[in-house]
């Protein structure tokens, strides 16, 4: 199994430390899960450009995808402000989009109430790493 931190752990053990059953349905909805995430990032990807998929959990449909000119205008705005945290914010995220401009990973943004944390998804390795874990006996 992979090497993950004790929250992770814990988190694992959780959803996929049931029966065979329990294991497989919970797999199933982690797939839903990463299925809509990928889904509306390749998708708005497609059609409006790079950017990045800040994804809503409870309503998949109302997650907002902003491309990197959505941005750079955001940037502007926290410079004309001067607010030095969102700034950072923006730039650190405009580099992320620009550095996997060309890869196949899903850029995708959970906001929780203190912190942003910006994922980087490849469905392919995923959908295995759900396999791998729903596929063990945890203890």
């Amino acid at each position: 199994m992979s090497d993950l931190s004790r929250g992770a752990a814990a988190l694992v053990k959780t959803l996929f430390g049931g029966n065979e059953t329990e294991r497989m349905i919970s797999a199933g909805v982690v797939r839903t899960i990463l299925s809509d995430m990928t889904r509306l990032y390749f998708e708005n990807r497609a059609a409006r450009g790079e950017g990045i998929l800040v994804f809503n959990p409870e309503d998949p449909e109302a997650s907002k995808y902003l491309t990197k000119t959505d941005l750079e205008n955001d940037l502007a705005v926290a410079q004309e402000g001067m607010d030095k945290k969102a700034e950072g914010l923006f730039s650190s995220i405009i580099r992320v989009v620009e550095k996997e401009s060309g890869s196949d990973l899903a850029i995708i943004a959970m906001v929780q109430s203190n912190e942003i944390c910006v994922h980087l998804v490849d469905p392919v390795e995923a959908n295995k790493k759900i396999d791998e874990l729903s596929n063990s006996i945890l203890f």
